[in-house]
Protein backbone atom coordinates (compact mmCIF):
# COMPACT_ATOMS: atom_id res chain seq x y z
CA UNK A 1 0.00 0.00 0.00
CA UNK A 2 1.65 3.38 -1.04
CA UNK A 3 1.77 6.37 0.91
CA UNK A 4 -0.28 8.82 -1.13
CA UNK A 5 -3.30 6.32 -0.94
CA UNK A 6 -2.89 5.33 2.85
CA UNK A 7 -3.14 9.29 3.77
CA UNK A 8 -5.78 10.27 1.12
CA UNK A 9 -7.64 13.19 2.08
CA UNK A 10 -11.10 12.24 3.01
CA UNK A 11 -12.95 15.67 3.95
CA UNK A 12 -16.70 15.82 2.68
CA UNK A 13 -16.47 12.22 3.31
CA UNK A 14 -18.66 10.24 6.12
CA UNK A 15 -18.06 7.09 7.36
CA UNK A 16 -19.90 5.09 9.81
CA UNK A 17 -18.34 2.91 11.97
CA UNK A 18 -20.27 0.77 14.59
CA UNK A 19 -18.56 -0.57 18.03
CA UNK A 20 -16.66 3.14 17.34
CA UNK A 21 -15.78 3.43 20.97
CA UNK A 22 -13.06 0.49 21.58
CA UNK A 23 -11.06 -1.76 19.99
CA UNK A 24 -10.65 -1.59 16.36
CA UNK A 25 -13.56 0.39 16.14
CA UNK A 26 -12.28 3.25 17.82
CA UNK A 27 -8.97 2.98 15.72
CA UNK A 28 -10.65 3.04 12.41
CA UNK A 29 -12.82 5.90 13.62
CA UNK A 30 -9.70 7.47 14.79
CA UNK A 31 -7.52 7.20 11.70
CA UNK A 32 -10.46 8.47 9.48
CA UNK A 33 -11.20 11.50 11.59
CA UNK A 34 -7.56 12.36 11.29
CA UNK A 35 -7.38 12.38 7.54
CA UNK A 36 -10.44 14.76 7.33
CA UNK A 37 -13.53 12.55 7.14
CA UNK A 38 -17.16 12.97 9.16
CA UNK A 39 -17.23 9.99 11.95
CA UNK A 40 -20.35 8.68 13.03
CA UNK A 41 -19.55 6.63 16.04
CA UNK A 42 -22.58 3.48 16.15
CA UNK A 43 -22.73 2.87 19.71
CA UNK A 44 -24.45 0.65 22.28
CA UNK A 45 -22.96 3.40 25.30
CA UNK A 46 -23.58 6.77 25.28
CA UNK A 47 -20.80 7.01 27.93
CA UNK A 48 -18.35 4.69 25.85
CA UNK A 49 -19.11 7.07 22.65
CA UNK A 50 -18.30 10.13 24.71
CA UNK A 51 -15.55 8.85 26.05
CA UNK A 52 -14.01 8.09 22.55
CA UNK A 53 -15.24 10.85 21.02
CA UNK A 54 -13.15 12.97 23.99
CA UNK A 55 -10.05 10.56 23.21
CA UNK A 56 -10.19 11.03 19.33
CA UNK A 57 -10.40 15.20 19.97
CA UNK A 58 -7.31 14.95 22.06
CA UNK A 59 -5.09 13.36 19.20
CA UNK A 60 -7.53 15.34 16.40
CA UNK A 61 -9.10 18.45 18.07
CA UNK A 62 -11.16 19.59 14.64
CA UNK A 63 -12.55 16.15 14.09
CA UNK A 64 -15.88 15.86 12.85
CA UNK A 65 -17.88 13.57 14.78
CA UNK A 66 -20.79 12.46 15.76
CA UNK A 67 -22.59 9.56 18.02
CA UNK A 68 -25.25 7.51 16.62
CA UNK A 69 -26.93 5.58 19.55
CA UNK A 70 -27.30 2.10 18.69
CA UNK A 71 -27.29 -1.70 19.63
CA UNK A 72 -27.06 -3.90 17.28
CA UNK A 73 -28.60 -6.68 19.70
CA UNK A 74 -31.91 -4.91 19.04
CA UNK A 75 -33.74 -4.75 15.90
CA UNK A 76 -35.89 -1.69 17.11
CA UNK A 77 -32.36 -0.23 17.69
CA UNK A 78 -31.31 -0.18 14.58
CA UNK A 79 -34.59 0.63 12.56
CA UNK A 80 -34.67 3.90 14.85
CA UNK A 81 -30.86 4.32 14.13
CA UNK A 82 -31.54 4.23 10.45
CA UNK A 83 -34.86 6.64 10.47
CA UNK A 84 -32.92 9.08 12.47
CA UNK A 85 -30.21 9.68 9.88
CA UNK A 86 -30.68 12.40 8.05
CA UNK A 87 -26.99 12.38 5.73
CA UNK A 88 -25.61 10.52 2.68
CA UNK A 89 -23.02 7.81 4.20
CA UNK A 90 -20.04 7.20 1.66
CA UNK A 91 -19.10 3.96 3.56
CA UNK A 92 -20.11 1.96 6.61
CA UNK A 93 -18.02 0.05 8.35
CA UNK A 94 -19.45 -3.32 10.11
CA UNK A 95 -17.13 -3.76 13.21
CA UNK A 96 -19.66 -4.09 15.91
CA UNK A 97 -19.15 -7.57 17.48
CA UNK A 98 -19.36 -10.21 20.41
CA UNK A 99 -16.16 -12.15 20.56
CA UNK A 100 -17.17 -14.61 23.27
CA UNK A 101 -20.43 -15.73 24.90
CA UNK A 102 -22.15 -18.60 26.69
CA UNK A 103 -24.58 -20.75 24.40
CA UNK A 104 -27.89 -19.50 26.30
CA UNK A 105 -27.25 -15.90 25.72
CA UNK A 106 -29.70 -14.36 23.52
CA UNK A 107 -29.77 -11.04 22.11
CA UNK A 108 -32.84 -8.70 22.46
CA UNK A 109 -34.63 -10.24 19.80
CA UNK A 110 -33.97 -13.65 20.63
CA UNK A 111 -31.33 -14.51 18.25
CA UNK A 112 -27.70 -16.37 19.62
CA UNK A 113 -25.44 -13.38 21.06
CA UNK A 114 -23.13 -13.82 18.71
CA UNK A 115 -24.56 -14.86 15.51
CA UNK A 116 -27.49 -11.83 16.18
CA UNK A 117 -24.85 -8.98 16.89
CA UNK A 118 -21.95 -10.12 14.21
CA UNK A 119 -24.21 -10.79 11.71
CA UNK A 120 -27.57 -10.09 11.39
CA UNK A 121 -27.83 -7.04 13.41
CA UNK A 122 -25.50 -5.96 10.64
CA UNK A 123 -27.89 -7.04 7.74
CA UNK A 124 -30.45 -5.82 9.09
CA UNK A 125 -28.64 -1.99 9.17
CA UNK A 126 -26.94 -1.95 6.08
CA UNK A 127 -30.61 -3.21 4.88
CA UNK A 128 -31.85 -0.03 6.41
CA UNK A 129 -29.36 2.34 5.16
CA UNK A 130 -29.10 1.27 1.95
CA UNK A 131 -31.44 4.65 0.75
CA UNK A 132 -29.04 6.70 2.65
CA UNK A 133 -25.41 5.50 0.83
CA UNK A 134 -24.05 7.52 -1.84
CA UNK A 135 -23.33 5.81 -5.29
CA UNK A 136 -20.13 5.07 -4.68
CA UNK A 137 -20.17 4.12 -1.22
CA UNK A 138 -18.75 1.12 0.66
CA UNK A 139 -19.90 -1.55 3.20
CA UNK A 140 -16.66 -3.07 4.78
CA UNK A 141 -17.46 -6.29 6.95
CA UNK A 142 -14.68 -6.77 9.33
CA UNK A 143 -14.00 -10.57 9.16
CA UNK A 144 -11.41 -13.16 11.38
CA UNK A 145 -9.31 -15.21 10.70
CA UNK A 146 -11.38 -17.90 12.04
CA UNK A 147 -14.02 -17.69 9.41
CA UNK A 148 -11.30 -20.01 7.86
CA UNK A 149 -12.13 -23.21 10.54
CA UNK A 150 -16.35 -22.78 10.11
CA UNK A 151 -18.92 -24.84 8.75
CA UNK A 152 -22.22 -22.47 8.16
CA UNK A 153 -25.44 -23.73 7.34
CA UNK A 154 -28.05 -20.99 6.08
CA UNK A 155 -30.73 -23.04 7.08
CA UNK A 156 -29.57 -23.47 10.83
CA UNK A 157 -27.98 -19.57 11.26
CA UNK A 158 -29.48 -19.03 14.25
CA UNK A 159 -29.78 -22.98 15.62
CA UNK A 160 -28.69 -23.66 19.16
CA UNK A 161 -24.67 -24.79 18.84
CA UNK A 162 -22.55 -26.71 20.54
CA UNK A 163 -18.81 -26.49 20.65
CA UNK A 164 -16.36 -23.89 21.64
CA UNK A 165 -17.17 -20.19 21.78
CA UNK A 166 -14.75 -19.40 19.62
CA UNK A 167 -16.33 -21.61 16.94
CA UNK A 168 -19.21 -19.93 17.39
CA UNK A 169 -17.66 -16.81 16.78
CA UNK A 170 -16.05 -17.96 13.68
CA UNK A 171 -19.62 -19.27 12.27
CA UNK A 172 -20.99 -15.87 12.92
CA UNK A 173 -18.15 -13.84 10.95
CA UNK A 174 -18.46 -16.55 8.06
CA UNK A 175 -21.86 -15.19 7.90
CA UNK A 176 -21.36 -11.46 8.02
CA UNK A 177 -18.54 -12.07 5.24
CA UNK A 178 -20.93 -14.11 3.24
CA UNK A 179 -23.19 -11.38 3.36
CA UNK A 180 -20.49 -9.15 2.35
CA UNK A 181 -20.01 -10.92 -0.61
CA UNK A 182 -23.29 -11.48 -1.74
CA UNK A 183 -23.62 -7.85 -1.72
CA UNK A 184 -20.73 -7.50 -4.05
CA UNK A 185 -22.32 -10.15 -6.05
CA UNK A 186 -25.72 -8.08 -5.46
CA UNK A 187 -23.82 -4.64 -6.58
CA UNK A 188 -22.02 -6.03 -9.48
CA UNK A 189 -22.28 -3.16 -12.53
CA UNK A 190 -22.82 -0.38 -10.10
CA UNK A 191 -20.13 1.77 -8.44
CA UNK A 192 -20.64 0.80 -5.37
CA UNK A 193 -18.43 -1.80 -3.37
CA UNK A 194 -18.79 -4.27 -0.83
CA UNK A 195 -15.69 -5.99 0.77
CA UNK A 196 -14.17 -7.45 3.77
CA UNK A 197 -11.32 -6.41 6.14
CA UNK A 198 -9.73 -8.24 9.06
CA UNK A 199 -7.46 -7.28 11.87
CA UNK A 200 -4.83 -10.03 11.92
CA UNK A 201 -3.77 -10.70 15.72
CA UNK A 202 -4.61 -7.46 17.25
CA UNK A 203 -4.33 -6.78 20.75
CA UNK A 204 -4.43 -4.22 23.82
CA UNK A 205 -1.06 -4.32 25.58
CA UNK A 206 0.27 -3.24 21.77
CA UNK A 207 -2.48 -0.43 20.93
CA UNK A 208 -0.94 3.23 22.18
CA UNK A 209 -2.38 4.71 25.22
CA UNK A 210 -5.55 7.10 24.70
CA UNK A 211 -7.20 8.35 27.93
CA UNK A 212 -10.97 7.18 28.72
CA UNK A 213 -10.39 4.37 26.99
CA UNK A 214 -9.76 1.06 28.77
CA UNK A 215 -5.97 1.19 30.24
CA UNK A 216 -3.75 -1.63 30.37
CA UNK A 217 -1.71 -1.73 33.27
CA UNK A 218 2.12 -0.94 32.19
CA UNK A 219 3.52 -4.67 33.67
CA UNK A 220 0.88 -6.08 31.15
CA UNK A 221 2.41 -3.52 28.49
CA UNK A 222 5.83 -4.88 29.57
CA UNK A 223 5.33 -8.96 29.22
CA UNK A 224 3.31 -7.95 25.49
CA UNK A 225 6.11 -5.90 23.85
CA UNK A 226 8.27 -9.19 22.96
CA UNK A 227 5.25 -10.19 20.75
CA UNK A 228 5.24 -7.05 18.60
CA UNK A 229 7.73 -9.56 16.30
CA UNK A 230 4.32 -11.37 15.57
CA UNK A 231 1.60 -9.90 16.24
CA UNK A 232 0.04 -5.39 16.21
CA UNK A 233 -1.63 -3.14 18.47
CA UNK A 234 -5.33 -2.56 17.44
CA UNK A 235 -4.04 1.17 15.70
CA UNK A 236 -2.07 -1.69 13.09
CA UNK A 237 -5.03 -3.89 12.99
CA UNK A 238 -7.86 -1.05 11.95
CA UNK A 239 -5.51 -0.36 9.04
CA UNK A 240 -6.63 -2.97 6.69
CA UNK A 241 -10.12 -1.68 7.37
CA UNK A 242 -9.73 1.51 6.79
CA UNK A 243 -7.96 0.51 3.91
CA UNK A 244 -11.11 -1.16 2.55
CA UNK A 245 -12.89 1.47 3.60
CA UNK A 246 -10.99 4.18 1.18
CA UNK A 247 -8.22 3.07 -1.02
CA UNK A 248 -8.45 3.78 -4.51
CA UNK A 249 -7.26 -0.18 -5.35
CA UNK A 250 -9.97 -1.70 -3.49
CA UNK A 251 -12.08 -3.47 -5.42
CA UNK A 252 -15.68 -5.15 -5.20
CA UNK A 253 -15.52 -8.52 -3.39
CA UNK A 254 -12.25 -7.75 -2.32
CA UNK A 255 -10.78 -9.13 1.15
CA UNK A 256 -7.84 -7.50 3.05
CA UNK A 257 -5.73 -8.10 5.98
CA UNK A 258 -1.72 -8.18 7.16
CA UNK A 259 0.46 -8.94 4.73
CA UNK A 260 2.93 -10.86 7.44
CA UNK A 261 3.60 -13.77 9.08
CA UNK A 262 0.18 -16.25 8.74
CA UNK A 263 -1.56 -12.76 8.21
CA UNK A 264 -1.21 -11.92 11.87
CA UNK A 265 0.24 -8.45 11.18
CA UNK A 266 1.73 -5.96 8.90
CA UNK A 267 0.73 -3.85 5.95
CA UNK A 268 -2.30 -4.11 4.46
CA UNK A 269 -2.83 -6.67 1.39
CA UNK A 270 -5.33 -8.17 -0.40
CA UNK A 271 -5.94 -12.20 1.36
CA UNK A 272 -7.71 -15.25 0.27
CA UNK A 273 -11.53 -16.02 1.78
CA UNK A 274 -12.55 -19.44 1.82
CA UNK A 275 -14.44 -20.74 -1.37
CA UNK A 276 -17.21 -21.07 1.63
CA UNK A 277 -17.82 -17.78 2.60
CA UNK A 278 -18.10 -16.69 -1.54
CA UNK A 279 -19.87 -19.45 -2.82
CA UNK A 280 -23.08 -18.19 -4.68
CA UNK A 281 -25.70 -20.35 -3.29
CA UNK A 282 -24.90 -20.08 0.30
CA UNK A 283 -24.85 -16.35 -0.09
CA UNK A 284 -28.25 -16.32 -1.66
CA UNK A 285 -29.12 -18.50 0.82
CA UNK A 286 -28.08 -17.10 3.66
CA UNK A 287 -29.65 -13.70 2.84
CA UNK A 288 -32.94 -15.05 2.29
CA UNK A 289 -32.79 -16.48 6.26
CA UNK A 290 -31.03 -12.78 7.24
CA UNK A 291 -34.81 -11.75 5.78
CA UNK A 292 -36.65 -14.03 7.36
CA UNK A 293 -35.34 -14.13 10.58
CA UNK A 294 -35.07 -10.48 10.91
CA UNK A 295 -37.78 -9.09 8.71
CA UNK A 296 -36.17 -6.96 7.28
CA UNK A 297 -36.58 -6.90 3.50
CA UNK A 298 -32.77 -6.01 1.88
CA UNK A 299 -33.65 -4.31 -1.56
CA UNK A 300 -30.62 -4.03 -3.77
Amino acid sequence: MDAPRRTRDLRGRTTLVTGANAGIGYWCAEQLAARGARVLLGCRSPERADAAVSAIRSRVPDADLRILPLDLGALPSIATAASGLDERLDAIICNAGVKAADRAARTDDGFDLMMGTNFLGHFALVAQLAPSLATDARVVVVGSITHRYAHLDPARVDAPWRGSSLAQYGRSKAAAMTFAFELARRWKGSSRIAACAHPGYAVDPLSPRRSGLAEVPAFLRALAAPSRVLVQGKDGGALPVVHAATAADVVDGDYWGPGGLLELRGAPVRVAATDAVRAPATGSALWAAAETLTGVRFRV
